[in-house]
């Protein structure tokens, strides 16, 4: 779902077969006009529901995933994995694009707490020259877009299965009626309605909880709010000292949340950082940075 389908009437959505709806929410650095009321109204019906981003390359990668995930907000019950929609290079080389997907891959995650599913096809086998397994990409699920019987499909190498397959976009004769909206893509999902809500679990681990961290050194950790359990110990501790130090009004209870993500976002802002409120270590230097 995105803007291209208008207005949707998700209480007529929900009487069809339809067990799960991924709408569009961010695109390079703006937000779907429909997503707001989309994500709002799959949750209602009860439907199971995902979210995706539509990959720029032409600008930088983290600061896309910081704002795909802001505009999200923190995942829930019958939240699909978040989703990246990667089909334009932006007049970019292959290796480029892949890496510049490695990078939003790693901050996406880091800041949802989830792994990522990746939407490709075509794109992926023609202009990324179909790249072999890899550890990053092969580990996430694939949503794959092919319009032809299943029997002619064509996973890309970096994949041994489908997970979501995009196998219409609402016209010829394998689409379906859908009441209550206009024409749009419609995906077979690889499993039952239980593997569909294990889907939706979490399934990172828990952040490691930093150490003290000497002399203002990197802890290795990022601070990211909001996470289950909390990012907490003594090196988020000693950051809120130095925040406070520097003049920030935050409690020195050695817990990342969102009093601290507020103050880090706010020296970020006034130090031509990415505002994300996460303490990655290009923020940690800048704050530990001496002074003059």
């Amino acid at each position: 779902m995105s803007h291209w389908q208008g207005t949707v009437d998700w209480p007529q959505v929900a009487e069809s077969d339809a067990k799960f709806a991924i709408a569009k929410a961010t695109e390079a650095t703006s937000i779907d006009e429909q997503f707001k009321r989309n994500w709002q109204g799959i949750q209602d019906v009860g439907l199971y529901r995902g979210a995706y981003h539509f990959a720029r390359p032409g600008t930088d990668p983290e600061t896309q995933a910081s704002f795909f995930a802001s505009v999200v907000g923190p995942l829930g019950f019958r939240d699909l994995p978040p989703v990246l929609d990667l089909e334009q290079a932006d007049a970019h080389d292959a290796a480029y694009v892949l890496d510049w997907a490695q990078r939003f891959v790693r901050k996406a995650e880091a800041l949802f707490g989830r792994r990522l599913i990746v939407y490709t096809g075509q794109f992926w086998r023609g202009a990324l020259g179909d790249p072999a397994p890899d550890d990053l990409f092969s580990q996430r699920p694939l949503w794959l877009a092919g319009y032809v019987p299943e029997a002619s499909l064509k996973l890309p190498k970096t994949w041994s299965r489908w997970t979501f397959w995009q196998y219409a976009d609402g016209t010829g004769s394998a689409a379906v009626k859908i009441p209550g909206l206009a024409r749009c893509d419609q995906n077979w999902f690889d499993g039952d309605e239980a593997a569909l809500d294990a889907l939706c679990r979490p399934d990172a681990p828990p952040p490691p909880q930093p150490s003290a961290a000497a002399n203002g050194a990197w802890p290795g950790v990022e601070f990211i709010w909001p996470r289950t359990p909390a990012v907490a110990g003594d090196a988020v501790k000693a950051w809120q000292m130095r925040m406070v130090a520097l003049g920030f009004q935050v409690d020195l209870d050695g817990v990342y949340g969102p009093q601290s993500k507020a103050a880090c976002a706010a020296f970020q802002r006034n130090h031509g950082l990415v505002a994300d409120g996460v303490v990655g270590r290009a923020t940690w230097n800048a704050i530990f940075a001496p002074a003059g």
